[in-house]
C-alpha cells in the first residue's frame, strides 16, 4: 500500500508538471511563468527537506531537497531581473553540496559525503571567480581546494575510522596546486629558480621524522610475575612434600553399659559374644598330586 501511494504521488507530480510546462509554452502565464516554475522547484525542495527533518533516517532526502531549492531560488531571482552571472551556476553547486553536508551531519556513518560535498563547494566558489582568475591560477586553486577537502577528512576522523590514507591525496593535490600557483604568479626569476628548495626542506623533514620513529626501540613489556602466588604443597619439584598426616582412628565400638540402650530383659544376649563363638577355623584344602598319595598311604598304614 505504501509503494502504491508513493507511485501515485509521483504520477500526479509528473502530470501537474507536464500541464504547467504546456501552459507556460503557450504563453498563458506570460512573464510570471518563470517565477511560478522556480517556485514549483522551491516548493518540492522544501517538501523533501521537511520529510528529511521529520525522519533523519532518510538522509538521502536532503540531497534532492537542497538541489531543487537552489534551482528554484536561481530561477526566481533571474526571473525577477537579478543577474547572477557565473554565481548562478555556483548557487546550484552550493545547493547540491549542502545536501551532502546535511547527509554527513545527519549520520556520521556517511563520512564519504565529505568528499563530494567539499569538491562541489570548491568548484562552486571557483565557478563564481572564474572571470577574475587566469586559467592557470584557477587550476592551481582547484588542486589546493581538493587537497583541503582530503585534509578535512583526515583531521575529522569520522566514526572513529582510520582515515590516515587521506594524507596521501591531500599532500599530492596541495603540492601540485602550489606548484601550479607559483608558475602562474608573475614573480621574479630568482623565486622561480629557488622555490623547489621548499620541497627539499619538506622532504628532509619527513625523512627525519620517519627515521626518528624507526630508531626508537619498542617498549619492553615485563613478563608477568608468576611468583606472586605461592604454589600449592606438593606442586613444586623444589619443595619437599609435606609430612603425611596420620589418619584419624576409627571410633572404637564399646560395649559398655553406657553405650548400650537399657533393656528390661534380664537375660540380655551379648551379640558380640555370639559372633565370636560363631567364628570357625578355615578348613584346609585337600592335598593334591604327590601329597595326596602320601596322605592316602599314611591312612592305610
Amino acid at each position: 500500500m505504501r509503494w502504491f501511494s508513493q507511485k501515485l504521488a509521483w504520477a500526479l507530480f509528473l502530470v501537474l508538471v507536464g500541464v504547467f510546462l504546456l501552459l507556460k509554452n503557450l504563453g498563458v502565464f506570460q512573464e510570471w511563468g518563470d517565477v511560478i516554475w522556480g517556485g514549483l522547484f522551491a516548493v518540492v525542495g522544501l517538501g523533501f527537506l521537511i520529510w528529511f527533518l521529520f525522519n533523519a533516517g532518510g538522509w538521502w532526502r536532503a540531497i534532492p531537497g537542497f538541489t531543487l531549492l537552489s534551482i528554484g531560488a536561481m530561477t526566481v531571482l533571474e526571473a525577477r531581473g537579478m543577474e547572477l552571472g557565473r554565481w548562478g551556476a555556483g548557487l546550484i553547486l552550493f545547493g547540491v553540496a549542502l545536501g551532502f553536508w546535511a547527509s554527513f551531519l545527519a549520520r556520521k556513518e556517511n563520512w564519504w559525503a565529505i568528499i563530494p560535498g567539499g569538491v562541489l563547494t570548491v568548484v562552486g566558489v571557483l565557478v563564481g571567480l572564474e572571470e577574475s582568475l587566469s586559467r592557470l591560477s584557477w587550476l592551481g586553486l582547484f588542486f589546493v581546494g581538493l587537497g583541503l577537502v582530503f585534509a578535512l577528512l583526515y583531521f575529522l576522523h569520522p566514526v572513529q575510522l582510520n582515515t590516515r590514507w587521506a594524507a596521501i591525496p591531500m599532500a599530492a593535490l596541495i603540492l601540485v596546486g602550489l606548484v601550479t600557483l607559483v608558475s602562474a604568479l608573475s614573480t621574479t626569476q630568482t623565486v622561480l629558480q629557488w622555490w623547489p628548495v621548499l620541497l627539499l626542506v619538506g622532504g628532509l623533514g619527513l625523512l627525519a621524522g620517519s627515521l626518528g620513529r624507526a630508531g626508537k626501540a619498542p617498549p619492553v613489556v615485563a613478563p608477568p610475575d608468576f611468583e606472586v602466588s605461592k604454589p600449592a604443597p606438593g606442586t613444586s619439584i623444589s619443595q619437599e612434600l609435606p609430612a603425611q598426616v596420620a589418619e584419624p582412628e576409627p571410633p572404637s565400638r564399646t560395649t559398655s553399659a553406657e553405650s548400650t540402650p537399657p533393656s528390661s530383659d534380664e537375660g540380655a544376649v551379648d551379640i558380640y559374644a555370639l559372633l565370636a563363638q560363631s567364628k570357625r577355623e578355615p578348613e584346609t584344602p585337600p592335598p593334591s598330586g604327590a601329597d595326596a598319595q602320601e596322605h592316602a598311604d599314611q591312612k592305610r598304614g
